[in-house]
């Protein structure tokens, strides 16, 4: 607390910033640990904030209110996130690779975010779900149903990356890229693109013209 009070928020690490949080729902608990196993867990602050709270809850020391008020937090970012991003219109294979650029390419784990736009192409949110294998995103498809309802998204982007290896769809990509463009589009949610950042670039499924059937 004194630490942020004294130098500001970028003075503190990711850990650090939970503290802070957390302090004000244990004020007689240390919460260093806490913090510590949250990151480790979730891997950012940004993951933390966007993730399920039964999923924040399975945290030793987390209880539901807790849980509650961290992802609370996440979804007023996001409110004030549409506003501050109200000019990024993403209606091109090439702003869309620019924006990957820019927002996710110093990433060095595996992650999947799910960019949720407007009827007018221009970005509301991102939804991460943090230390997720695309390969097993199907499980976690109802928090992120439930947040793209919230933000009244009309369309989606799936952005996952391949930290060791290079930017190519593999057979389970293409496969569960279609059930996801299905599953959206029960809330009549469009896939636009799914880019795949690798070692050496990036892949957009929709420039390759794989799976042209599903694309809004």
């Amino acid at each position: 607390m004194k630490k942020y009070v004294e130098n500001g928020i970028n003075s503190l690490e990711e850990h650090e910033i939970l503290e802070v949080l957390l302090f004000f729902v244990f004020s007689r608990c240390n919460t260093n640990e806490i913090g510590h196993e949250l990151i480790k867990r979730f891997g950012s602050v940004e993951n933390v904030l966007n993730a399920p709270i039964d999923e924040i809850s399975k945290i030793k020391g987390i209880g539901e209110s807790s849980a509650v008020l961290l992802r609370f937090l996440g979804d007023v970012v996001d409110c004030m996130n549409v506003s501050d991003n109200s000019s990024i219109k993403l209606n091109s294979i090439e702003k869309i690779i620019e924006f990957c650029k820019l927002r996710f390419s110093n990433a060095d784990k595996e992650f999947c975010h799910f960019v949720m736009l407007d009827k007018r192409n221009i970005y509301i949110a991102c939804i991460s779900l943090s230390g997720c294998r695309f390969s097993s995103v199907n499980v976690n498809l109802k928090s992120v149903l439930m947040k793209a309802f919230n933000v009244n998204a009309c369309s989606a982007i799936i952005v996952h990356n391949h930290p060791n290896s290079t930017a190519a769809a593999s057979n389970s990509d293409v496969n569960n890229t279609r059930v996801i463009a299905q599953t959206l589009g029960s809330l009549d949610i469009g896939l636009i693109d799914h880019v795949i950042i690798g070692t050496d670039g990036y892949y957009s499924m929709r420039s390759e013209r794989l799976l042209e059937d599903i694309w809004k």
